[in-house]
């Protein structure tokens, strides 16, 4: 199948079908490219360090998942449990994600550091 045949093919597509099929071609060609080349990858984000962590999260340890994740929650501080595990699941979305056992842990170990707390379906802060 040809670029050509395609693009005709999508321009029946819905706008949600279009976001989510641009969304799927993004992420194949990510995870093409971290098949074919790892090493070439480059990182031109002022963030370089967090974008680094990022692109090498499946072979983060649990310690640096959590360090990880509290990094990036330290910014957006969800509110409630679904909420949260939606949150740290979007973080891994375009690495191909990420297992609930593992949101769980990260979510444990967040709470065994005293970076946050849940009671019911709340989750405060330190």
């Amino acid at each position: 199948m040809s670029y050509e045949v395609i693009k005709l093919a999508s321009d029946k597509l819905t706008y949600r079908e279009k976001m989510k099929l641009a969304q799927y071609l993004i992420q194949a060609a990510i995870k093409e490219e971290e098949t074919f080349r790892p090493t070439e990858r480059s990182v031109d984000t002022s963030e370089s360090k967090q974008s680094k962590v990022s692109e090498n999260n499946k072979d983060l340890s649990g310690k640096e998942l959590i360090l990880y994740a509290k990094e990036r929650l330290a910014k957006s501080k969800p509110a409630k449990t679904q909420s949260l595990n939606n949150f740290i699941a979007a973080m891994f979305q375009f690495q191909g994600g990420i297992e609930e056992s593992k949101i769980e842990n990260i979510v444990k170990g967040l709470e065994k550091d005293g970076f946050l707390s849940i009671n019911g379906t709340k989750v405060s802060y330190a």
